[in-house]
């Protein structure tokens, strides 16, 4: 595995937490230098995944180079490799009183294999001192002996190793697979949820930049080195929650609306916790303005305000002059749910055939010049169709889920919001009438909203840049 340079990603944080906007331009300069990229975050630390050796080690950790540590997964299929400090957390996380920086290197030197007097060497100590500490590791871990050290170095470890496991197995089943599709500096992360799954997200630009909550339209959008580059001139960190089923085939306990908003909601409420300390505004692009109500409502603190861009406004009831292509799964949806699930099933077999895809997302969105452009641009190479034919085939789950949404939500329940509101649209959006969505505008937030001139019914490449841009040109310094 390559070494990479001395990074470790937790003391980089901290440094540039506190270097300003200097520090946080070489944060990103660092991030982007990675020579191999983590196969995880857990936390704000990257987690490589390796090839476990043919000969085991009978020892918990192995050393890995610079202040990185291996030890073996669950299975026994892998070993994760991590920085030291995040098994310093674990052991901290199990302990009254914690190691001091002394205690804790013997701590893992003797984990690793090592004598006292190879740990004293090493740290160019007498034998004595490193004994001494050896009984402050001791007191503080309640042993009395180096055999029993390592027993409990090894039950450490397998409690992080099996956190870890699960959090690998999320991005390596259906998730993980769509990496390849991502630019590099993007950082792909899963945290912990108690008796849930874990919460997949993406989190892109400065770590210590404006945190913007990003939610996904219903097919999840093409992201590349151009928009990263926007979120750092901006000065945006960007975090993307990928929603359950969406970019995973896997399935749901449950099978009710309510219960997936629920779920998605407490996943967003969780990543929020763990990147921001206070309210973030929160971007709902187009089928997914359910979702951003029902955070703002279940947790008022954490939603500073919501744009809604794009937004498939037949949702909730509202009547409009125009029949667009989800309406009939609505009407079906309230008449005969197994009838609303006949477009779903189509898009599901037009993935096998790119053509017969590009033919059906044309039709959806004939008539807009931006939106064809858009189109132009996924479908314009081999590589760019089979993202989307992976995040469609991928995203059917979520995407029947974000139908069933246009049924159980209701737009009073986002005009009762006290968080502010503003709506955002497309000149040439030949999917929704302007008219019909100013009308709604006035009615949900009591102003008209934002017309972009460039941009069509379709949120990514271009448009989305330009809509992102235009909000974040209306968020108070």
């Amino acid at each position: 595995m390559k070494q990479l340079s001395g990074l470790d990603a937790l003391p980089v944080i901290a440094d540039a937490l506190d270097e300003g906007h200097d520090g946080l331009v070489a944060f990103s300069d660092k991030l982007r230098s990675i020579d191999e990229l983590p196969a995880f975050w857990f936390k704000d630390a990257p987690v490589w995944v390796v090839p476990r050796p043919e000969t085991l080690s009978v020892w918990p950790v192995q050393p890995a180079g610079g202040r990185k540590i291996g030890f073996a997964d669950g299975g026994g299929e892998v070993s994760f490799v991590v920085p030291v400090d995040v098994w310093r957390d674990e052991v901290d996380g199990h302990i009254s009183a914690r190691l001091s920086d002394a205690e804790f290197q013997v701590f893992v030197d003797l984990a690793c294999g090592l004598t006292l007097d190879d740990s004293a060497t090493q740290a160019e100590v007498a034998v004595s001192t490193r004994r001494k500490q050896l009984q402050g590791v001791f007191r503080k871990l309640g042993v009395d002996s180096q055999a029993g050290l390592v027993g409990l170095a090894a039950q450490m470890t397998g409690r992080l190793a099996s956190r870890l496991s699960a959090l690998h197995h999320t991005n390596g089943a259906d998730f993980g697979a769509y990496r390849q599709y991502l630019p590099k500096s993007v950082r792909c992360a899963a945290l912990e949820r108690d008796g849930c799954a874990p919460v997949r997200y993406l989190d892109m630009g400065p770590v210590t930049g404006r945190v913007v909550m990003i939610l996904h339209p219903m097919v999840f959008p093409d992201i590349t080195d151009a928009d990263v580059a926007m979120f750092e001139e901006l000065g945006v960190r960007a975090i993307w929650p990928v929603r359950p089923r969406c970019l995973s085939q896997s399935a749901l306990q449950s099978g009710r609306w309510t219960d997936h908003c629920d779920h998605v909601v407490d996943d967003c409420a969780t990543v929020l916790e763990a990147v921001a300390a206070g309210p973030v505004p929160v971007v709902a692009l187009v089928s997914s303005g359910g979702y951003a109500t029902a955070l703002a409502h279940r947790y008022p603190d954490r939603v500073a305000r919501i744009d809604f861009a794009s937004t498939c406004y037949s949702a909730g009831r509202t009547r409009t002059r125009d029949g667009y292509f989800g309406d009939f799964l609505v009407r079906a949806l309230r008449q005969n749910s197994r009838m609303a699930m006949v477009f779903a099933q189509h898009l599901t077999g037009a993935v096998f055939s790119t053509q017969r895809l590009e033919r059906t997302f044309r039709r959806i969105f004939r008539g807009s010049a931006a939106d064809g452009a858009v189109l132009d641009e996924a479908f314009g190479s081999p590589e760019k169709a089979a993202r989307l034919t992976y995040a469609v085939r991928h995203s059917i789950g979520s995407m029947r889920y974000d139908y069933l949404g246009q049924v159980h939500f209701d737009w009073d329940a986002a005009r009762r919001l006290v968080v502010p509101k503003h709506f955002w649209h497309g000149a040439q959006d030949c999917v929704h009438d302007l008219g019909d969505l100013s009308r709604l505008a006035e009615q949900v937030s009591g102003q008209p909203p934002q017309v972009l001139p460039q941009m069509g019914h379709l949120t990514e490449g271009a448009p989305l840049r330009d809509v992102l841009r235009a909000v974040v040109a209306t968020y108070s310094i």
